[in-house]
Protein backbone atom coordinates (compact mmCIF):
# COMPACT_ATOMS: atom_id res chain seq x y z
CA UNK A 1 0.00 0.00 0.00
CA UNK A 2 2.80 2.44 0.90
CA UNK A 3 4.49 1.76 -2.41
CA UNK A 4 1.30 2.59 -4.28
CA UNK A 5 0.85 5.82 -2.32
CA UNK A 6 4.39 6.92 -3.14
CA UNK A 7 3.92 6.19 -6.81
CA UNK A 8 0.71 8.22 -6.83
CA UNK A 9 2.57 10.98 -5.00
CA UNK A 10 4.97 11.12 -7.95
CA UNK A 11 2.05 12.55 -9.97
CA UNK A 12 1.12 15.27 -7.47
CA UNK A 13 1.91 18.82 -8.60
CA UNK A 14 1.49 20.14 -5.04
CA UNK A 15 3.98 17.69 -3.58
CA UNK A 16 6.34 18.32 -6.47
CA UNK A 17 6.38 22.02 -5.65
CA UNK A 18 6.96 21.25 -1.95
CA UNK A 19 9.89 18.93 -2.61
CA UNK A 20 11.58 20.82 -5.42
CA UNK A 21 11.51 24.25 -3.79
CA UNK A 22 12.91 23.36 -0.35
CA UNK A 23 16.67 23.33 0.00
CA UNK A 24 16.98 20.30 2.29
CA UNK A 25 14.53 18.11 0.40
CA UNK A 26 16.19 19.05 -2.90
CA UNK A 27 19.54 18.11 -1.40
CA UNK A 28 18.32 14.67 -0.38
CA UNK A 29 16.63 14.03 -3.72
CA UNK A 30 19.70 15.08 -5.67
CA UNK A 31 21.77 12.38 -3.98
CA UNK A 32 20.10 10.11 -6.53
CA UNK A 33 20.32 12.52 -9.48
CA UNK A 34 23.63 13.69 -10.92
CA UNK A 35 22.39 17.24 -11.35
CA UNK A 36 20.06 19.39 -13.39
CA UNK A 37 22.40 20.02 -16.35
CA UNK A 38 24.10 17.84 -18.93
CA UNK A 39 27.49 19.04 -17.74
CA UNK A 40 26.72 17.77 -14.23
CA UNK A 41 25.65 14.44 -15.71
CA UNK A 42 28.92 14.23 -17.63
CA UNK A 43 30.93 15.14 -14.52
CA UNK A 44 29.31 12.20 -12.70
CA UNK A 45 29.97 9.97 -15.71
CA UNK A 46 33.67 10.79 -15.77
CA UNK A 47 33.98 10.10 -12.04
CA UNK A 48 32.26 6.74 -12.36
CA UNK A 49 34.39 5.75 -15.33
CA UNK A 50 37.52 6.48 -13.32
CA UNK A 51 36.13 4.07 -10.69
CA UNK A 52 35.77 1.25 -13.22
CA UNK A 53 32.10 1.61 -14.13
CA UNK A 54 30.31 2.26 -17.39
CA UNK A 55 27.29 4.56 -17.54
CA UNK A 56 23.84 5.01 -19.00
CA UNK A 57 22.85 8.69 -19.10
CA UNK A 58 19.17 9.46 -18.69
CA UNK A 59 17.76 12.92 -19.41
CA UNK A 60 14.80 13.03 -17.05
CA UNK A 61 11.32 13.72 -18.33
CA UNK A 62 8.21 11.85 -19.44
CA UNK A 63 4.68 12.16 -20.77
CA UNK A 64 5.22 15.27 -22.89
CA UNK A 65 2.12 16.54 -24.70
CA UNK A 66 3.55 18.89 -27.33
CA UNK A 67 5.78 18.28 -30.34
CA UNK A 68 8.12 21.14 -29.46
CA UNK A 69 8.76 19.60 -26.03
CA UNK A 70 9.48 16.19 -27.54
CA UNK A 71 11.90 17.67 -30.05
CA UNK A 72 13.63 19.69 -27.31
CA UNK A 73 14.09 16.52 -25.24
CA UNK A 74 15.48 14.66 -28.26
CA UNK A 75 17.90 17.52 -28.90
CA UNK A 76 19.24 17.20 -25.35
CA UNK A 77 19.75 13.44 -25.75
CA UNK A 78 21.53 13.99 -29.08
CA UNK A 79 23.77 16.56 -27.40
CA UNK A 80 24.62 14.02 -24.70
CA UNK A 81 25.52 11.44 -27.34
CA UNK A 82 27.73 13.92 -29.18
CA UNK A 83 29.61 14.63 -25.95
CA UNK A 84 29.95 10.90 -25.25
CA UNK A 85 31.48 10.45 -28.69
CA UNK A 86 33.77 13.46 -28.45
CA UNK A 87 35.19 12.30 -25.13
CA UNK A 88 35.20 8.57 -25.91
CA UNK A 89 33.22 7.82 -22.75
CA UNK A 90 31.98 4.25 -22.17
CA UNK A 91 28.39 5.41 -21.86
CA UNK A 92 25.04 4.97 -23.55
CA UNK A 93 21.67 6.67 -23.18
CA UNK A 94 18.24 5.68 -21.92
CA UNK A 95 15.07 7.38 -23.17
CA UNK A 96 11.41 7.23 -22.12
CA UNK A 97 9.23 6.88 -25.23
CA UNK A 98 6.55 9.16 -23.75
CA UNK A 99 9.22 11.87 -23.51
CA UNK A 100 9.52 11.58 -27.29
CA UNK A 101 5.78 12.02 -27.81
CA UNK A 102 4.58 8.43 -27.97
CA UNK A 103 1.34 9.24 -26.12
CA UNK A 104 0.08 11.61 -28.83
CA UNK A 105 2.17 11.04 -32.00
CA UNK A 106 3.65 7.59 -32.55
CA UNK A 107 5.26 8.54 -35.86
CA UNK A 108 6.97 11.54 -34.23
CA UNK A 109 8.23 9.25 -31.46
CA UNK A 110 9.61 6.75 -33.98
CA UNK A 111 11.23 9.58 -35.96
CA UNK A 112 12.99 11.04 -32.93
CA UNK A 113 14.10 7.66 -31.61
CA UNK A 114 15.42 6.83 -35.07
CA UNK A 115 17.56 9.97 -35.00
CA UNK A 116 18.81 9.10 -31.54
CA UNK A 117 19.56 5.50 -32.58
CA UNK A 118 21.47 6.78 -35.64
CA UNK A 119 23.63 9.03 -33.48
CA UNK A 120 24.15 6.31 -30.88
CA UNK A 121 25.30 4.00 -33.65
CA UNK A 122 27.68 6.65 -34.98
CA UNK A 123 29.38 6.93 -31.59
CA UNK A 124 29.25 3.15 -31.13
CA UNK A 125 26.96 2.95 -28.13
CA UNK A 126 23.60 1.58 -27.05
CA UNK A 127 20.12 3.10 -26.79
CA UNK A 128 17.79 1.67 -24.14
CA UNK A 129 14.09 2.48 -24.20
CA UNK A 130 12.87 2.81 -20.63
CA UNK A 131 9.77 0.81 -19.78
CA UNK A 132 7.02 2.92 -18.28
CA UNK A 133 3.49 2.04 -17.19
CA UNK A 134 1.65 -1.01 -18.50
CA UNK A 135 -0.47 1.18 -20.80
CA UNK A 136 2.58 1.67 -23.04
CA UNK A 137 4.33 -1.68 -22.62
CA UNK A 138 3.15 -3.16 -25.91
CA UNK A 139 3.90 0.06 -27.78
CA UNK A 140 7.44 0.15 -26.33
CA UNK A 141 8.14 -3.46 -27.30
CA UNK A 142 6.80 -2.63 -30.74
CA UNK A 143 9.15 0.34 -31.02
CA UNK A 144 12.14 -1.91 -30.34
CA UNK A 145 10.96 -4.27 -33.06
CA UNK A 146 10.41 -1.36 -35.46
CA UNK A 147 13.82 0.18 -34.81
CA UNK A 148 15.58 -3.17 -35.02
CA UNK A 149 13.89 -3.97 -38.33
CA UNK A 150 15.13 -0.59 -39.62
CA UNK A 151 18.69 -1.75 -38.92
CA UNK A 152 19.26 -0.26 -35.49
CA UNK A 153 20.86 -3.28 -33.84
CA UNK A 154 22.02 -1.08 -30.96
CA UNK A 155 18.49 -0.60 -29.55
CA UNK A 156 16.94 -2.54 -26.67
CA UNK A 157 14.59 -1.82 -23.80
CA UNK A 158 13.93 -2.41 -20.15
CA UNK A 159 11.52 -5.19 -19.17
CA UNK A 160 9.77 -5.36 -15.80
CA UNK A 161 9.38 -8.72 -14.11
CA UNK A 162 6.38 -7.75 -11.99
CA UNK A 163 4.24 -7.87 -15.16
CA UNK A 164 2.77 -11.26 -16.00
CA UNK A 165 3.56 -10.73 -19.68
CA UNK A 166 7.29 -10.11 -19.26
CA UNK A 167 8.58 -13.66 -19.71
CA UNK A 168 6.81 -13.75 -23.10
CA UNK A 169 8.27 -10.32 -23.98
CA UNK A 170 11.75 -11.54 -23.07
CA UNK A 171 11.39 -14.49 -25.43
CA UNK A 172 9.82 -12.31 -28.13
CA UNK A 173 12.65 -9.77 -28.06
CA UNK A 174 15.27 -12.53 -27.95
CA UNK A 175 13.95 -14.01 -31.20
CA UNK A 176 14.01 -11.00 -33.49
CA UNK A 177 14.90 -11.80 -37.12
CA UNK A 178 18.19 -9.90 -36.95
CA UNK A 179 19.16 -11.26 -33.53
CA UNK A 180 18.22 -10.76 -29.91
CA UNK A 181 17.83 -7.25 -28.52
CA UNK A 182 19.96 -6.42 -25.48
CA UNK A 183 17.48 -6.11 -22.61
CA UNK A 184 17.61 -4.39 -19.23
CA UNK A 185 15.92 -6.68 -16.69
CA UNK A 186 14.37 -4.89 -13.70
CA UNK A 187 11.58 -5.50 -11.22
CA UNK A 188 9.40 -2.51 -12.09
CA UNK A 189 8.57 0.82 -10.46
CA UNK A 190 4.92 1.60 -11.22
CA UNK A 191 1.67 0.72 -9.47
CA UNK A 192 -0.10 -1.98 -11.50
CA UNK A 193 -3.26 -4.02 -10.73
CA UNK A 194 -3.23 -7.64 -9.66
CA UNK A 195 -4.81 -8.73 -12.94
CA UNK A 196 -1.63 -7.91 -14.87
CA UNK A 197 1.15 -7.74 -12.27
CA UNK A 198 2.49 -9.79 -9.39
CA UNK A 199 1.83 -8.11 -6.05
CA UNK A 200 4.08 -10.18 -3.78
CA UNK A 201 7.80 -9.59 -3.67
CA UNK A 202 8.54 -13.32 -3.75
CA UNK A 203 6.57 -13.67 -6.98
CA UNK A 204 8.36 -10.73 -8.61
CA UNK A 205 11.74 -12.10 -7.54
CA UNK A 206 10.91 -15.59 -8.85
CA UNK A 207 9.90 -14.08 -12.20
CA UNK A 208 13.15 -12.08 -12.25
CA UNK A 209 15.18 -15.26 -11.67
CA UNK A 210 13.36 -17.12 -14.45
CA UNK A 211 13.87 -14.30 -16.94
CA UNK A 212 17.51 -13.93 -15.92
CA UNK A 213 18.17 -17.60 -16.59
CA UNK A 214 16.52 -17.36 -19.99
CA UNK A 215 18.55 -14.29 -20.95
CA UNK A 216 21.82 -15.83 -19.83
CA UNK A 217 21.12 -18.82 -22.05
CA UNK A 218 19.38 -17.21 -25.02
CA UNK A 219 19.79 -13.43 -24.81
CA UNK A 220 22.25 -10.95 -26.27
CA UNK A 221 24.35 -9.17 -23.65
CA UNK A 222 21.68 -9.07 -20.91
CA UNK A 223 21.73 -6.18 -18.44
CA UNK A 224 20.64 -7.13 -14.92
CA UNK A 225 19.34 -4.07 -13.09
CA UNK A 226 19.00 -4.89 -9.40
CA UNK A 227 20.33 -3.97 -5.96
CA UNK A 228 18.97 -7.18 -4.45
CA UNK A 229 21.73 -9.37 -2.99
CA UNK A 230 19.77 -12.60 -3.54
CA UNK A 231 19.09 -11.84 -7.20
CA UNK A 232 22.67 -10.76 -7.80
CA UNK A 233 23.84 -14.06 -6.33
CA UNK A 234 21.32 -15.90 -8.50
CA UNK A 235 22.68 -14.28 -11.65
CA UNK A 236 26.28 -14.95 -10.65
CA UNK A 237 25.56 -18.59 -9.85
CA UNK A 238 23.49 -19.16 -12.99
CA UNK A 239 26.16 -17.59 -15.19
CA UNK A 240 28.80 -19.86 -13.64
CA UNK A 241 26.58 -22.93 -14.03
CA UNK A 242 25.83 -22.14 -17.69
CA UNK A 243 29.44 -21.27 -18.46
CA UNK A 244 28.61 -17.66 -19.40
CA UNK A 245 31.68 -15.42 -19.39
CA UNK A 246 31.55 -12.35 -17.12
CA UNK A 247 32.13 -10.14 -20.16
CA UNK A 248 28.92 -11.43 -21.77
CA UNK A 249 26.55 -9.61 -19.40
CA UNK A 250 26.50 -6.75 -16.93
CA UNK A 251 24.92 -5.65 -13.70
CA UNK A 252 23.26 -2.25 -13.52
CA UNK A 253 22.60 -0.04 -10.52
CA UNK A 254 21.19 3.39 -9.88
CA UNK A 255 23.31 6.44 -9.21
CA UNK A 256 23.75 6.95 -5.48
CA UNK A 257 22.40 3.55 -4.43
CA UNK A 258 24.54 0.96 -2.58
CA UNK A 259 28.00 2.28 -3.56
CA UNK A 260 29.78 -0.36 -1.44
CA UNK A 261 28.03 -3.15 -3.34
CA UNK A 262 29.02 -1.44 -6.57
CA UNK A 263 32.66 -1.54 -5.45
CA UNK A 264 32.39 -5.22 -4.55
CA UNK A 265 31.05 -6.21 -7.97
CA UNK A 266 33.78 -4.27 -9.79
CA UNK A 267 36.42 -5.76 -7.50
CA UNK A 268 35.13 -9.25 -8.26
CA UNK A 269 35.54 -8.72 -11.99
CA UNK A 270 31.92 -8.13 -13.03
CA UNK A 271 30.87 -5.47 -15.49
CA UNK A 272 28.84 -2.76 -13.79
CA UNK A 273 26.90 0.06 -15.42
CA UNK A 274 25.45 2.95 -13.44
CA UNK A 275 22.19 4.59 -14.48
CA UNK A 276 22.89 8.33 -14.19
CA UNK A 277 19.83 10.59 -14.36
CA UNK A 278 20.12 14.33 -14.89
CA UNK A 279 17.76 17.20 -15.64
CA UNK A 280 15.34 19.43 -13.80
CA UNK A 281 12.36 17.05 -14.17
CA UNK A 282 13.66 14.80 -11.39
CA UNK A 283 10.71 14.74 -8.99
CA UNK A 284 8.78 11.73 -10.46
CA UNK A 285 12.02 9.76 -10.71
CA UNK A 286 12.89 10.46 -7.08
CA UNK A 287 9.47 9.49 -5.77
CA UNK A 288 9.66 6.15 -7.58
CA UNK A 289 13.03 5.54 -5.94
CA UNK A 290 11.36 6.11 -2.56
CA UNK A 291 8.63 3.66 -3.58
CA UNK A 292 11.29 1.05 -4.27
CA UNK A 293 12.97 1.67 -0.90
CA UNK A 294 10.24 2.87 1.55
CA UNK A 295 12.74 2.69 4.44
CA UNK A 296 14.14 5.97 3.09
CA UNK A 297 10.77 7.68 3.48
CA UNK A 298 11.04 8.48 7.23
CA UNK A 299 14.37 10.22 6.76
CA UNK A 300 12.96 12.20 3.86
CA UNK A 301 9.81 13.26 5.75
CA UNK A 302 11.89 14.42 8.69
CA UNK A 303 13.82 16.66 6.33
CA UNK A 304 10.59 18.27 5.13
CA UNK A 305 9.42 18.85 8.71
CA UNK A 306 12.71 20.48 9.67
CA UNK A 307 12.86 22.94 6.78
Amino acid sequence: MLRGLLIRASESARLEHLVTTRKVSRGIALRYVAGETLEQGLDATRELVRAGRTVTLDYLGESVSAEDDARAAAKKVLEALDRIGEEGLPAGVSVKPTQMGMAFATDLCAELLGEIADTAGRVDTHLTLDMEGSDVTEATVGLVERLQSAGHRNVGCAVQTYLHRTSADVERLSRLPGGAASLRLCKGAYAEPEAIAYQKRAEVDAAYARCADYLLEHGSYPRFATHDDALIDHVRNSAARLGVDRDAFEFQMLYGVRPSLQQTLVRDGYRLRIYVPFGDQWYPYFMRRLAERPANLLFFLRSLRDT
